[in-house]
């Protein structure tokens, strides 16, 4: 019998291979990434970040045969870790070194461990549709908890993030402020500049009208929207020189040039790409978190949940305990779920119980069928494919006319069809269907 070429390499040559692998992919998507307009690399950031969470969803479901409706949750877990840390925590306990970012994600990995463990050791036993009702009572309770305990956890509002973004970006500013308040300094100084004008030219500042766009046309006022006269800038352009021109012919202040000029002299990096930045730090944690994945289902661990998949029985009768598998298959992935969540955390600069329903819960499992519930590849397809079809729907709907309920409700029902549609002619999923094709065409 020809043995496999993969099984006579030693593990050294395997994790170089498999990080020479990791490293050429993450390459690629960040050189993408680096001519990508902000709002692609936007996708970008969140297919990257979905992948990350897929990967334990593909050890999960393809390699230890559970099913999960829950890891959603585990996302929620991961990033109120990094936000309570990084809002509350100065110092790192035991080293006493200063808190970053990185100790926030960090934190969350260990919490979505935690939360693997407890979720694994109950359903260790449980299987099929006991399982999935476990984990889809968690995905529906832990936004419950949150709710219960708004002094801790934020409640509906949450919490607003002040991101930690890289040397140079918008971040970098004096007294750790963040942009928007320094902007408004910057307007309040103007304002007091018009004051300034004001005294030094003897002009009493009771005399000059004030405008209260908020009262502006409301019932009452003398000055009514209806009476106002709307200005057709084409028409504008052909009135006499000597005509004087009303309020609105005014011309608006460039509020992007004002902001790149406020940035730039408070010591920011005009230059910085928030998106970009966004879509960096998911690539590089997708990179990190598949190559734990890549070693584990390729490893003496992945052939091991397989055992157990194919065979409880068989699997314990070789000393292989299907209990413990099940659960290091949880643990692993919680602890990618939870790192997800933190990366997620980061790109929105905010956590909240409404980001982490169970619509995201039921997207992770049905990124993972459709692109194939046992492929690392398969499942970046997958992530890619629930980040673009929304926004796919959102232009199609524009172009058709469709109402606000049709728009919200079209992804989920194309959802549902597609996975209808995989389960009955491609059981395997994308990849896995290609993979099998691919098998019976060699002799």
């Amino acid at each position: 019998m020809r043995v496999p070429q993969f099984a006579t390499r030693s593990s050294a040559s395997q994790l170089i291979g498999h990080a020479l692998l990791v490293v050429i992919v993450g390459g690629v998507f960040l050189t993408i990434n680096t001519v990508l307009q902000p709002t692609y690399s936007f996708y970008l950031a969140q297919a990257a970040m979905y992948a990350t969470a897929m990967f334990g969803m593909v050890i999960l479901v393809g390699q230890s045969g559970q099913v999960s409706l829950g890891n959603g949750a585990l996302m929620a877990v991961g990033a109120y870790t990094f936000a309570l840390t990084s809002l509350n925590w100065q110092t790192v306990p035991i080293l006493g070194l200063p808190w970053n970012a990185v100790w926030s994600v960090i934190a969350a990995g260990f919490t979505g461990i935690l939360a693997g463990l407890l979720i694994g050791g109950i359903g260790a036993r449980l299987r099929g549709p006991y399982l999935a009702g476990l984990t889809l009572g968690i995905a529906v309770g832990i936004p419950a908890i949150i709710y219960r305990f708004p002094d801790l956890l934020g409640g509906e509002d949450g919490f607003a993030l002040r991101v930690p973004y890289p040397e140079g970006g918008y971040a970098n500013l004096p007294d750790n402020s963040n942009i928007a308040s320094q902007l408004a300094q910057v307007g309040a100084d103007k304002e007091q500049d018009f004051e300034d004008f004001l005294d030094e030219n003897q002009v009493d500042s009771e005399g000059v009208i004030e405008f209260d766009q908020e009262s502006f046309g409301e019932e009452g006022d003398p000055f009514a929207i209806d009476d106002a006269e709307v200005l057709d800038p084409s028409a504008a352009a052909t009135q006499p020189a000597t005509v004087e021109p009303s309020a609105s012919a005014i011309p608006s202040p460039d509020t992007s040039t004002v902001e790149s000029s406020a940035v730039e002299s408070l010591g920011a990096d005009p230059g910085f790409v928030l998106e970009q930045w966004q879509a960096s730090l998911s690539i590089v944690t997708a990179c990190i978190a598949g190559f734990i994945a890549l070693n584990l289902i390729r490893g003496h661990q992945g052939r091991r949940w397989q055992a157990v998949r194919d065979d409880p029985v068989a699997a314990a009768l070789v000393g292989i305990s299907p209990q413990s598998s099940k659960i290091s298959a949880f643990v692993v992935s919680g602890f990618l779920a939870a790192v997800a969540g933190a990366v997620f955390a980061q790109i929105l600069a905010y956590v909240g119980p409404g980001v982490f329903g169970l619509g995201i819960s039921l997207s992770l499992l049905v990124g993972v069928i459709l692109g194939g519930r046992s492929s690392l590849i398969g499942a970046i397809l997958g992530a890619g494919f629930i980040v673009l079809l929304p926004q796919v729907v959102q232009n199609l709907s524009d172009r058709l006319g469709l109402t606000d309920q049709v728009v919200k409700n079209l992804p989920d029902l194309i959802y549902g069809l597609l996975v209808v549609l995989v389960v009955l002619a491609l059981p395997g999923g994308l990849v896995g269907t290609l993979i099998a094709a691919g098998r019976k065409r060699k002799p």
